[in-house]
């Protein structure tokens, strides 16, 4: 069965909305994952872990990845940030557009998350919820692996591990070096960091301060055991796990016992 919007014709699209009018958005982003890690981590494991859901549920439609992202760590090298007015506005139209498609409901998937990701597809959700038709549910999975569990964190074990099994070509498990601690930063010509507030653009007072402390750190703690734990077979048995998970609770969304 063909989930991808991508790989679909019209008439294909219109027979996938009938048979579950569900879209199924990966929330991704482009942005720095340490030295063993593409770029497009959140992208890439976001994209498997929604296909996943769409496998166990027995229909919806995957939309290709977004990368629009609100800021995470903004200033560091590989990152592509917007700010979170925009991230906001895009999911509006997004949410407008999949209504008009035909879709009933809506599933955005944050494999890029943090509070500011959060702010910008969540508060577009609770407002369409008052000027749409369609109900959103926005989530980065609620429930935590247990028997796959490896310790979470940016660029961690678990997702390593995500990214493994999504996507092998992009992890470089022999660059991983737990003692090499710096964080590589783009700044200013002048070697002044960049500007916070630029990224802070339509948050809340309380998440503008999380820019500002992403911007400000200067070291990483690196997991001393990632490259132990994190093996093919792990990767598959955690990836699993994670969209098993995630199954369960879209599927109790649906059937009305949450909202996103």
């Amino acid at each position: 069965m063909e989930f991808r919007w991508t790989m679909m014709t019209p008439k294909d699209l219109d027979e996938a909305i009938e048979h579950l009018p569900l879209a199924i958005v990966p929330a991704g982003s482009l942005e720095w994952h340490g030295p063993h890690l593409s770029t497009g981590t959140d992208f890439l494991r976001g994209d498997a872990i929604c296909m996943g859901l769409a496998a166990r549920i027995g229909g919806g439609v995957v939309l290709p990845p977004t990368w629009v992202a609100a800021p995470g760590f903004c200033n560091w090298r590989g990152t592509i940030s917007f700010t979170p007015a925009l991230v906001r506005e895009v999911a509006l139209e997004l949410y407008r557009e999949l209504e008009k498609c035909g879709f009933r409901q809506i599933v955005v998937y944050l494999s890029h998350a943090g509070s500011m990701q959060e702010e910008s597809w969540g508060g577009a959700a609770e407002l369409y919820r008052e000027i749409g038709s369609a109900d959103v549910y926005v989530t980065r999975g609620l429930a935590r692996p247990t028997a796959t569990a490896m310790g979470g964190g940016h660029a961690g074990p678990e997702e390593t591990a995500q990214l493994l099994a999504a996507e092998p070509a992009a992890v470089y498990l022999d660059r991983y070096d737990p003692e090499d601690t710096l964080l590589p930063k783009y700044t200013k010509a002048d070697g002044s960091q960049l500007d916070a507030e630029l990224y802070s653009r339509g948050l809340s007072e309380e998440t503008q301060a999380a820019v500002e402390k992403f911007m400000a750190r200067e070291h990483y703690t690196w997991s001393g055991d990632l490259v132990e734990k994190v093996t093919p077979e792990s990767a598959e048995a955690h990836m699993n796990e994670i969209c098993d998970l995630l199954a369960d609770e879209v599927r109790a969304w649906m059937a009305g016992e949450s909202r996103g």
